[in-house]
């Protein structure tokens, strides 16, 4: 376990259980190794507010 995030609780959409780790975890781990659809979905959930000081490592 990554975090101490509630795995699937239904007021946080970054809460999904990826196998015993969370969405927002695995998720931003995956965007900074370079998988293109999780810098997508990463890209979408800070643009809405669900990752607040979230840098992209992709851009200048």
């Amino acid at each position: 376990m990554i975090c101490v995030r509630l795995l699937d609780n239904p007021e946080d959409p970054l809460s999904g259980n990826t196998g015993g780790d969370c969405w927002g975890c695995i998720d931003a781990i995956e965007a900074e190794m370079g998988c293109a659809e999780s810098l997508a979905y990463v890209r979408k959930e800070y643009e809405a507010g669900l990752r607040p000081g979230w840098i992209d490592p992709f851009k200048p």
